[in-house]
């Protein structure tokens, strides 16, 4: 497929670290046999193989932060994709964790979309629209790789990327009939859809008639606009449960959500801001702790199969060495 780079044996093997026997002087044996999840998950080496993969979930990555450029956020998510692999390609394969599970496709292609974009300042207004240009043909690239995955009848599992790749993603699902969605985010993402940014994927995929039924866990006042709180408070099809400091129920929030979607058709949307102190495009000191969207992501999971999950605006560069990489790697390692 034009414009999406295959996941391959030899970029598996460039993650690999080897243990050597240290009871002898020079590395010819190893300490133990490996059985990390490189040497387990499945790899599908082109796209004809696509159909024959047994793994329920195929992770591809989007290494972009076109779209949180455009929406004048802080630079960096392209970053989360080598640093997730970085470390969940080594999480241990054994009967408690079974690496199986997994397939590993590879990255839609943006490195020209970035190159073509790195000069753009985004105080700049002509420069801000050469980004949402941008992002337009990443939606194009997205949509046609989410098409095909779920083709095979396979769960994707996106790993961003701006918060603007929800809407291609939501077009492919929603194509035929409109499909639900929940988000965990602090932010509704509700910005006018004029242009494309990171900020307004659901607007477009609401005005559409990609997305249906909207529902958001994590919500903080502090971010929602007039506009946003008017289009929610006229919309039966819109809700959401906030943030709300020391209150935190994740089976109610659960309930709720399940409640307001179709159980059976919805995806899957989070976006790291929601956590504290989370190194993201728009981190903040409040919002929900690590373990606690993992308790979310991992209760919901257990009530429902989403078509699809996206995380994303995980920006490795404002947090300590191996924090966004081991904790990507845990989220997505908690679907079972």
């Amino acid at each position: 497929m034009e414009h999406f780079n295959v996941f391959t044996q030899e970029d598996c093997n460039a993650y690999k670290t080897t243990r050597y026997n240290l009871d002898e002087r020079l590395p010819v044996g190893l300490e133990e046999e490996p059985h990390s999840f490189k040497d387990h998950l499945e790899i599908c080496n082109s796209w004809n193989e696509l159909q024959e993969i047994k793994a329920p979930y195929v992770i591809i990555g989007i290494p972009e932060d076109l779209g949180i450029r455009a929406n004048m956020g802080r630079p960096g998510a392209h970053e989360a994709w080598d640093n997730f692999l970085t470390h969940f390609l080594n999480l241990q394969h054994s009967e408690l964790n079974d690496a199986h599970r997994f397939c590993i496709l590879g990255t839609v292609h943006v490195g020209d979309l970035i190159t073509s974009c790195v000069q753009c300042d985004v105080t700049i207004h002509e420069q801000r629209a050469l980004l949402s240009d941008a992002i337009k043909v990443l939606d194009d690239r997205v949509t046609a790789v989410v098409d095909a995955i779920i083709k095979a009848k396979k769960i994707p599992i996106i790993i961003g990327g701006g918060h603007n790749n929800c809407f291609p993603i939501l077009r492919s699902l929603g194509k035929e009939s409109p499909i639900d969605c929940i988000n965990m985010d602090a932010h509704t993402d509700l910005r006018p859809a004029k242009g494309r940014h990171s900020g307004n994927g659901f607007t477009h995929a609401i005005e559409q008639g990609f997305l249906k039924k909207y529902f958001m866990i994590g919500i903080q006042h502090a971010y929602l606009t007039n506009d946003m709180i008017k289009l929610i408070n006229d919309s039966d099809d819109i809700s959401y449960v906030p943030y709300t400091v020391g209150a935190f129920d994740d089976a109610e929030h659960i309930n709720r959500a399940l409640s307001h979607v179709d159980s059976t058709n919805y995806g899957l949307e989070i976006d790291m801001d929601v956590v504290a102190q989370f190194p993201s495009s728009a981190q903040s000191p409040v919002g929900y702790s690590l373990e606690q969207l993992r308790s979310l992501v991992k209760n919901l999971l257990k009530e429902s199969t989403p078509k699809y999950i996206h995380i994303c605006e995980a920006a490795p560069r404002y947090g300590t060495t191996h924090e966004v990489g081991k904790a990507l790697a845990n989220l997505v390692n908690d679907f079972k």
